[in-house]
């Protein structure tokens, strides 16, 4: 009996050998796709950096480019902030970085002008991930010309592109500094709000045109998650091409939300109009509980329409005081900021 014991006693513990082991290689695993999904750099030499691009392909770029063209101004400040040079870059005047405001336009982000382009001989163009552009690419690679197309939508989209142009411009400290003053000011902000319940939240967000919501994977959807709030619109929507989606107006009455923050793209007179036609007109709108409470609010574009950028704690401070009206953060820190940059546009 006590041979028999022994026996089990040995298969049991080589067991547990063996299904730790399995555990460690699983989480080994499960973190090195969590590390690979969260960078946009699949291998990295001396010279050249290859890049995941949002439809799963890839692209070898070279480091140090001297002639770069960037087809979205939101990028443009990103490369710019990183220490890139570009040769052009799309229409608009809208808060373009002063060092390239004077640099020949070549087309609007999502109509880019090929000819122009080519005629230019840039050793890298870079865009955002538009149809516009996907046109053109089979010309670029024609002309053997390297490029980039990137998905930026929210805050760590920013970082991830700005480690991206840091690396692609040798200058991987000025992403290192920006990110330390980010995250000591963000981890604060978070870690006031975990002493709160988070309540349920509704983003709207209305064109003079449309009318959508938000969803969790969208910039203000992400910023609500970090400071521990509850998108009504459960993740099981979430769309890899988009951040928004049609939902009715008897699904948000159900869900009832405690908050609705309204996002406006166009004058916003205009889209508080289009709401009105939408939802606004029916009864059951104002029988909701963030409608009947007063808690809806409509949230200033610099913070939530425009792309995410290095004054991205500012506005996640703002969305953590109007969510929390007994939120609180240090003096000292609350006037942190890293720059008094705060429109950028698309």
């Amino acid at each position: 009996m006590l041979k028999n014991l022994s026996n089990f006693l040995k298969q049991t513990l080589l067991l547990l050998i063996i299904l730790s082991v399995t555990a460690c290689d699983n989480i080994s695993q499960s973190v090195k796709e969590t590390n690979d999904h969260s960078s946009l750099v699949v291998e990295e030499t001396a010279d050249s950096i290859t890049c995941m691009l949002p439809d799963g392909g890839i692209s070898v770029i070279p480091k140090h480019p001297k002639r770069t063209i960037v087809l979205l101004t939101s990028l443009l400040n990103l490369w710019v902030e990183s220490g890139g040079t570009a040769i052009a870059r799309c229409t608009g005047d809208i808060n373009v970085p002063p060092e390239v405001i004077n640099i020949p336009e070549v087309g609007s982000f999502n109509n880019p002008n090929a000819e122009k382009v080519i005629t230019l001989q840039p050793d890298l163009v870079i865009s955002s991930d538009v149809a516009g552009f996907r046109d053109i690419i089979p010309i670029l690679k024609q002309n053997n010309i390297p490029y980039i197309f990137l998905r930026y939508v929210n805050h760590y989209d920013y970082l991830h592109i700005l480690d991206l142009f840091s690396r692609i411009n040798g200058t991987e400290k000025i992403y290192q500094a920006a990110y330390e003053r980010m995250s000591e000011r963000i981890n604060i902000i978070t870690e006031r709000c975990r002493k709160f319940k988070g309540p349920k939240v509704l983003v709207v967000f209305t064109s003079t045109n449309s009318v959508s919501c938000e969803l969790p994977n969208s910039q203000t959807g992400v910023m609500l998650s970090m400071i521990g709030v509850k998108n009504i619109i459960s993740k099981d929507y979430n769309l890899a091409s988009q951040t928004r989606v049609d939902f009715s107006l008897e699904k948000i009455v159900q869900l009832d939300p405690d908050i609705i923050l309204l996002n406006t793209m166009g004058e916003v007179d205009a889209c508080r109009e289009r709401l009105r036609m939408e939802f606004e007109s029916n009864e059951a709108w104002s029988a909701l509980t963030a409608i009947r409470e007063g808690r809806f609010h409509v949230l200033p574009k610099k913070y939530f329409l425009y792309k995410p950028n290095d004054e991205f704690p500012r506005a996640l401070e703002y969305l953590a005081r109007l969510i929390y009206p007994d939120f609180d953060i240090p003096a000292d820190i609350s006037h942190m900021t890293v720059s008094a940059n705060t429109d950028r546009r698309e």
